[in-house]
């Protein structure tokens, strides 16, 4: 399954680190921008709580998106169009692969012995406002995740000043296809920018 890791090019050297070392950095959840990341609701009073807090610190989380043309995540996670999207492929059975759903509701645990896919359950699910993320996570507990697959192509964005876009052709390995995206201001997508094929 192809999803996208949306950058800014303010630190290349994250971007850097995706395409060359084949991985992906896991933040902690509390440093996410959802102020209600991770919130759960249960009847089993502050000891229950407590412990599933503790338990819950333990995750780290990538979040990536499945889609390509939407204007808004461009906007917000890279650069306001100006950096880039690099494309993972990474199978949809992985065990470490979540998609996000969109509820208007928090997670209720139900039961004292909540296990730790359950735990896991507290970061798949956001509130209906982020659903135009199309987000998938990567939730482990380690700060990096190996990708299973090499990177194979980069996105630019459509705003990419063209000193940038030659300093990424020059320092990325041949085998990443670098790909122009372009902006269809009709439809508020941002699609391919066919020229780069010609």
């Amino acid at each position: 399954m192809l999803l996208y890791k949306y950058r800014t090019l303010d630190d290349l050297w994250l971007s850097l680190d995706i395409i060359l070392n084949n991985r992906v950095w896991c933040a902690k959840w509390g440093s996410l921008n959802d102020p209600l990341e991770g919130r759960f609701h249960s009847d089993f009073g502050n000891d229950f709580d407590e412990n599933v807090n503790s338990k819950r610190d333990e995750w780290r989380i990538c979040s990536l998106s499945s889609a390509l043309d939407n204007f808004l995540v461009w906007s917000h996670y890279a650069s306001g169009h100006q950096g880039i999207a690099i494309e993972l492929d990474i199978p949809e059975d992985n065990v470490d692969l979540s998609k996000v759903h969109y509820r208007p509701f928090s997670p209720v645990l139900t039961e004292r012995s909540e296990g730790i896919r359950d735990l896991k359950k507290l970061f798949e699910i956001k509130t209906e406002e982020w659903s135009y993320e199309r987000e998938y996570r990567i939730i482990i507990k380690s700060e990096f995740y190996k990708l299973p697959n090499p990177i194979k192509k980069v996105y630019l964005g459509h705003k990419i000043c063209s000193k940038r876009q030659n300093i990424l052709r020059s320092i990325l390995p041949p085998h990443v296809e670098i790909v122009q995206m372009k902006l269809d201001s009709y439809q508020g997508k941002v699609i391919v920018d066919q020229r780069t094929f010609e």
